[in-house]
């Protein structure tokens, strides 16, 4: 045995001497792979964890463009990153675009999607933002609601109806706009009082309070409250809630996220009568959409995307899409 062992021991003396640790001689051997990151704890309430083969990123979210079903709104990050739904209940960058300027609004113009950036507006298309062109000078705004309308000072604008390949103005103010929103009738408000779009005419708005700006074509935001448009009714918001983003809602309803002592809240208002409910987080909401099968979507200024559907809450993360490997053989290495 002792014979055996040494024979043993002389071999792999010799063979270790011959062939030393490590690959093979001229064999190509790839570099290991890079360990991967581990994914970030989900926060607050029961998550749907964006595990997009790479982690999310550290995008900053500025809106979100609006869709009939809330499930399918697109969710725009401040320098024009476009995160959509895969359907599961995440929302992934799949296209590889930025706007020129950092977005602070976005809309929907049809089947189209838009954002505001320092006075740009951008159109969003198959390959990219593209720029539109309003005016040969001065800053536009987007209207609010849910047909897209813009202005730059006194020029009215459709973003829907393009005029060869630009927006289509739609009046002219008799003073500089300051808001605006679109609907079944677009509100206007100037310097010097509000209008509505009759026609190519704009008729002015008796009854608006000073400093209201209007969120659609029944819903104007007031110090403290909402003025219903077509009754002068106003209604106050809870003394204990901050109210951020608002939007419009099915039914001549309008909704908005306001942050009180529990955290976010989903606020709605609808026929006078107002409901709360909590997310069961903290944040900073760039915006909301709500839905007729009452399913809402919220996007937070961090990259998280809150969701409702059935009832209940969850949250994700925005996250860059997996990109496929391209056909072919791989590249060859250098030594």
């Amino acid at each position: 045995m002792r014979a055996a062992l040494a024979r043993c021991a002389w071999a792999a003396a010799i063979a270790a001497a011959l062939w030393p640790r490590g690959p093979a001689p001229h064999a190509d051997v790839a570099d290991p792979p890079a360990p991967r990151p581990a994914a970030t704890p989900a926060a607050a309430v029961s998550t749907a964890t964006a595990t997009a083969a790479s982690i999310a990123s550290p995008v900053r979210l500025a809106a979100l463009a609006p869709a009939d079903d809330a499930r399918r709104a697109l969710v725009i990050g401040v320098d024009g990153e476009v995160f959509e739904p895969d359907g599961a209940g995440r929302w992934l960058r799949r296209l590889p675009c930025n706007t020129a300027r950092p977005v602070v609004a976005a809309g929907r113009a049809g089947d189209a999607v838009v954002a505001l950036g320092d006075g740009v507006v951008f159109r969003l298309a198959a390959n990219g933002w593209s720029a539109l062109r309003l005016a040969q000078r001065g800053k536009a705004i987007l209207g609010s609601g849910r047909r897209a309308v813009a202005a730059v000072g006194r020029q009215l604008f459709s973003l829907e109806a393009l005029t060869g390949g630009e927006p289509t103005r739609l009046a002219l103010a008799p003073a500089p706009i300051v808001a605006l929103s679109g609907g079944a009738r677009t509100i206007v408000v100037t310097t010097a009082g509000a209008y509505r779009l009759d026609g190519a005419r704009l008729v002015p708005l008796r009854g608006l309070p000073a400093g209201a700006r209007p969120v659609s074509d029944r819903f104007a935001l007031v110090e403290r409250g909402v003025v219903d448009l077509a009754t002068s009714r106003i209604t106050r918001w809870p003394g204990e809630l901050t109210v951020g983003v608002t939007a419009e809602a099915p039914d001549d309803g309008l909704v908005a996220m306001a942050t009180g002592p529990a955290g976010l809240e989903l606020v709605t208002l609808r026929r006078g009568a107002i409901t709360r409910d909590p997310l069961g987080l903290a944040g900073t909401a760039v915006g909301v959409v709500v839905d007729r099968a009452a399913r809402a979507v919220v996007a937070l200024a961090d990259g998280r995307v809150a969701i409702r559907d059935r009832g209940g809450w969850t949250t994700t993360q925005v996250a860059e899409a997996d990109v496929p490997p391209r056909p072919g053989a791989a590249p060859a290495r250098s030594r």
